[in-house]
C-alpha cells in the first residue's frame, strides 16, 4: 500500500510542478512550494477518505525532496525527513566538501519542535514524546502536513 501511495504522490507532484510552471511560464520558489502543498493536500484527502475503512493509512508517510535547475539556478524544495546536500570542489586545494542545503523536518530536532509549537500555539499536543521518540500528534516523527515547505535557491 505504501508503495502505491508514494507512486501516486510522485506522479501528482510531477503533474503539479509541470502544470503550475506552465501557468506561470517559469519555475520559482512559489511554484515548487505550491506543487508540494497541492500534492500534500491530495495525499491528506486520500487519507481522510480511506481512514474509516483503513485507519493504519494515517500512520503512513513519505518525504519529498525536489531539485530543479532553471536557467542556471538550482531550486530545491523539501518536505519531510529528507535533506539536500551538494558537493562543492575547492579549486585551489582540490578538496571536496559537502554543503547542506536543507534540513530534515523531523520531530527529533529541538529546533523543529519549537517551530512546530510556534506554528500551532493552540495545540499543546502538537509534539509529544512517545515510545522513545518525539512525534507529531503522537503518531509520526516526520513532518508533512503540520510543517511548511522549505525552498532553497542556489545561483
Amino acid at each position: 500500500m505504501k508503495g502505491i501511495i508514494n507512486n501516486l504522490r510522485l506522479l501528482n507532484l510531477c503533474t503539479c510542478v509541470a502544470g503550475i510552471a506552465k501557468d506561470e511560464g517559469r519555475i520559482s520558489e512559489k511554484v515548487l512550494e505550491n506543487a508540494l502543498l497541492e500534492t500534500e493536500e491530495g495525499f491528506m484527502s486520500l487519507v481522510r477518505g480511506a481512514f474509516e475503512s483503513n485507519p493504519v493509512i494515517a500512520a503512513n508517510g513519505s518525504c519529498c525532496l525536489v531539485g530543479v535547475i532553471w536557467k542556471g539556478t538550482l531550486l530545491v524544495a523539501n518536505l519531510g525527513d529528507s535533506g539536500a546536500v551538494v558537493g562543492v570542489l575547492n579549486k585551489k586545494t582540490k578538496e571536496m566538501f559537502a554543503d547542506q542545503l536543507t534540513y530534515e523536518h523531523n520531530a527529533s530536532s529541538p529546533q523543529v519542535r519549537e517551530e512546530l509549537k510556534s506554528l500551532h500555539p493552540d495545540d499543546p499536543k502538537i509534539v509529544i514524546f512517545k515510545n522513545g521518540a518525539w512525534r507529531v500528534k503522537g503518531v509520526i516523527q516526520v513532518l508533512l502536513y503540520y510543517y511548511p515547505v522549505s525552498v532553497v535557491v542556489v545561483s
